[in-house]
C-alpha cells in the first residue's frame, strides 16, 4: 500500500496501533488507514480520530451484568463531574444521549445492555486518558541536530521539523528541547542530559558521520527515532521519504518532453535525500540511453548563493542543458530569478524542475514544477511515534517508516524549442 504523503496528515495514530482489539469504529470526519510500524506508509487520515465502539479491553462480555450499585455509579458519576467532565463529554464519546448517561449512572438496569456498556467504556476512556496525561505531561521530548546539513538558524526544512516537533509536544502537554550536542558527545554526557532534563525520547537529524552517537543511542535503549536517515541500529526507529522514483519521474518527464541535455544541481553535502535525488536523475538518463554528462551535474551549498552559482556554471558549458532539476527549495527560488536576471525566459528557452519541502513552489511566479515531500507531515509522524514509543512495552519494534514524495506539474516545463513532444 502506496499513499502520495502530501495528501495526508497523521493524528493520533498511536493510540490506535495500541489497541489489540478493535471490531468496529466510527470514524469522524476522514478514514484513518492503520498498516503497521513496518510498512512503507504506516497511516493516513485528514485531522481524523477512530473512536472504537466495541471490543474495548476489558469490555463486559455480551450477558455480563454491571458488577457495582446505584450509589457506587452516583459517586462515579460525581467523581467525573468533579474533574471537569460533565454527562455531555460521556455522551459525546458513547454516542448516546446525556439523559441515557444520567440514566445509566443512576439505574444502570433502566437502560439496555448495549447502552450500559457504552457508557462505562466512555467512562473508563477519560480515566486513561487522565492517566495518560499526566503520564505524558512530565515527560520531555530532546531533539538533536546532528547531520553537517542541519544549522542553528533553523530555516528551511529544519525549521519546518523543530516546529512539527513542537505542535505534537504542545498537544500532549510535554516539553521539547534542542539537545547541546558538545554536551552530549562529552563522557556519559547522554545518560546526564537525559537524568537532567526527564528526556523520555530523542528526535534526532543525522547523517553517516553520525554513527558514533546513534550507536551509543541504541545502546543506551532510549527511546528515538531518525529524521530523514535509514540506518540498521535494531532499538532506533527511523523515519524518511523516498525521493529517487520521483526524482527519476521528474526527469523523464523532461526527456518526454524532448530534452536531451538536462543538468541535475545538489547539495554539496551528500546526505541520504540528496543521493536518493541524484540517483534517481541518473536512473532516468540510463533507461532513456541519454549519456551522462559530468559537466552538467552541479554541487553547490544549499542557500540563495547556490543557485545563482549553478545557473552561471551551467551557462558557461560549451553545450549548456535545455533543462535543470535543482534537488534542493532555496536554489531552486534563486535559479529562476537568476534567468529572469539573464533574459532568459522560463520555461520557453530553460525548462525547470525543482524541489519543496512545504509551499515555497507556490510563492513565486512562475510557480515552479516540483518533487515534493511534506516535512511538516514527516515530523509530526516522528512526534507521534516517539509517544508511541514511550508508552509501549520494552519488545516493541521502534517504527521503520519510508513515505513517498510526488510530483507537481505547473509552469517552468515546455518542450525542447523546434522539438518534437515524444509521446
Amino acid at each position: 500500500m502506496r499513499i502520495r504523503s502530501s495528501l495526508w496528515l497523521i493524528r493520533e495514530i498511536d493510540d490506535m496501533l495500541n489497541l489489540k482489539q478493535i471490531e468496529t469504529a466510527v470514524v469522524v470526519s476522514e478514514v484513518l488507514a492503520i498498516v503497521g510500524p513496518e510498512s512503507r506508509v504506516v497511516a493516513a487520515g485528514s485531522r481524523g480520530w477512530i473512536w472504537p465502539m466495541q471490543s474495548w479491553p476489558g469490555r463486559p462480555k455480551p450477558g455480563d451484568t454491571a458488577s457495582h450499585g446505584a450509589a457506587d455509579d452516583e459517586r462515579e458519576q460525581n467523581r467525573m463531574t468533579q474533574q471537569g467532565h460533565s454527562m455531555r463529554d460521556i455522551a459525546s464519546i458513547a454516542g448516546v444521549s446525556a439523559a441515557s448517561v444520567s440514566r445509566a449512572m443512576r439505574d444502570p438496569k433502566s437502560v439496555s445492555q448495549r447502552t450500559r456498556v457504552l457508557v462505562e467504556q466512555a467512562m473508563q476512556q477519560i480515566k486513561d486518558d487522565n492517566t495518560h496525561s499526566r503520564e505524558v505531561s512530565s515527560t520531555t521530548i530532546g531533539c538533536v541536530f546532528l547531520d553537517s546539513t542541519s544549522n542553528l538558524e533553523f530555516t528551511g526544512y529544519d525549521a519546518t521539523i523543530w516546529g512539527g516537533l513542537a505542535r505534537v509536544a504542545m498537544q500532549r502537554g510535554a516539553d521539547l528541547i534542542l539537545i547541546n550536542f558538545d554536551a552530549m558527545n562529552t563522557n556519559g554526557g547522554l545518560h546526564k542530559l537525559v537524568r537532567k532534563h526527564n528526556i523520555g525520547a530523542l528526535a534526532i537529524r543525522c547523517d553517516e558521520a553520525s554513527n558514533d552517537i546513534l550507536r551509543e543511542i541504541n545502546d543506551a535503549g532510549l527511546p528515538a527515532i531518525t529524521i530523514a536517515h535509514k540506518h540498521e541500529f535494531p532499538n532506533i526507529g527511523y523515519i524518511c521519504v523516498n525521493s529517487r522514483e520521483s526524482s527519476r519521474d521528474a526527469v523523464e518527464h523532461l526527456i518526454l518532453l524532448g530534452h536531451r541535455r538536462i543538468a541535475f544541481s545538489s547539495n554539496l553535502i551528500r546526505d541520504q535525500d540528496h543521493e536518493d535525488r541524484r540517483n534517481g536523475y541518473r536512473d532516468a538518463l540510463a533507461k532513456h540511453d541519454i549519456e551522462a554528462d559530468e559537466a552538467l551535474e552541479i554541487y553547490t551549498h544549499s542557500d540563495p548563493e547556490g543557485g545563482v552559482t549553478a545557473i552561471n556554471r551551467l551557462l558557461a558549458v560549451p553545450n549548456p542543458p535545455t533543462a535543470i532539476y535543482f534537488a534542493d527549495p532555496v536554489p531552486t527560488v534563486t535559479a529562476l530569478r537568476r534567468l529572469c536576471e539573464l533574459g532568459i525566459g522560463v520555461p520557453k528557452e530553460m525548462s525547470i524542475i525543482g524541489f519543496d519541502d512545504d509551499n515555497m513552489r507556490h510563492l513565486g511566479n512562475p510557480i515552479y514544477s516540483s518533487v515534493c515531500q511534506d516535512a511538516k507531515m514527516l515530523a509530526e509522524m516522528a512526534g507521534q511515534f516517539l509517544f508511541r514509543m514511550i508508552r509501549s512495552s520494552d519488545d516493541a519494534k521502534p517504527p521503520r517508516v519510508e513515505l513517498d514524495s510526488y510530483i507537481e506539474i505547473n509552469e517552468t516545463t515546455d518542450t525542447v524549442p523546434g522539438a518534437f513532444h515524444q509521446r
